[in-house]
């Protein structure tokens, strides 16, 4: 999804967001004619205790990522008109912990009822069409998307590792993940979002631990534009995303 792609409102309110205005409204959204809802958002993270990557067994003793903002959509995942109008959205950019297994707040959802069957969102670096390069949110840790940090094992073999990946859109103004597809059928009665992020053992599962320890390395930093980058880069857009999770508010 191009972000010029969404509602003029929507637009304004990501503009917004990410300059630190504190004006933040459903109102943002364009027009459905439905009723307003607005509901809590947060995150959920699987934390992983010995992850397999091949020969390998990571444990971690970092690891954040920052999400946001997200649009949600009623048109299907890869529509032609993929969410001309954004019948919600998550504009808060947020740091989560994904070692803490305790709820994140992730903000308000603010939107209007209605079918939502795909969502489009950030890994807290934006590409405006009006920028030149892509720029990191504060939120964003060491201004990149995730930070991981741990050690890979092998037998008697130690690496030590540590990885900043910048998650950005594919291109200028893109998001970074311009659509996912979801399900969810938001009413009056309350509800609330969970955005699960069960995947980190999926990202460094995806990494060649065997090239990284290649002539006996102890310690490596996994430098942008590197395979092992690349690879977590690509599972985080393409492969390996977040769950969203709609159930009814108690």
């Amino acid at each position: 999804m191009n972000a010029p792609n969404l509602s003029p409102g929507a637009r304004r309110l990501l503009a917004a967001v990410l300059l630190g205005s504190p004006a933040l409204s459903a109102s943002a959204c364009a027009g459905t004619g439905q009723p307003e809802v607005t509901y809590a958002a947060h995150a959920e993270a699987d934390v992983p205790g010995e992850i397999a990557a091949g020969a390998w067994t990571i444990a971690l003793d970092e690891a954040t990522v920052a999400f946001g903002p997200a649009y949600f959509c009623a048109a299907d995942s890869g529509a032609s008109t993929l969410c001309e109008t954004a019948i919600a959205e998550l504009t808060t950019i947020t740091r989560v912990n994904l070692l803490d297994p305790a709820p994140q707040p992730l903000g308000l959802v603010h939107g209007f009822e209605g079918e939502i069957r795909s969502v489009s969102f950030n890994y807290g670096i934006h590409w405006f069409s009006t920028e030149s390069s892509p720029t990191p949110a504060p939120e964003a840790p060491g201004v990149s998307s995730v930070h991981l940090r741990g050690r890979a094992t092998r037998g008697a073999e130690a690496l030590d590792f540590e990885a900043d990946v910048d998650a950005v859109p594919q291109r200028q103004g893109l998001l970074a993940v311009p659509s996912l597809a979801v399900a969810a059928s938001v009413g009056a009665a309350p509800v609330r979002l969970a955005v699960r992020f069960d995947v980190v053992d999926e990202w460094l599962a995806s990494v060649d631990f065997d090239a990284l320890a290649e002539g006996g390395a102890t310690r490596v930093a996994i430098a942008p534009g590197s395979p092992a980058h690349q690879r977590l880069r690509y599972d985080m857009i393409a492969v390996h995303r977040p769950q969203f999770l709609w159930s009814t508010s108690p």
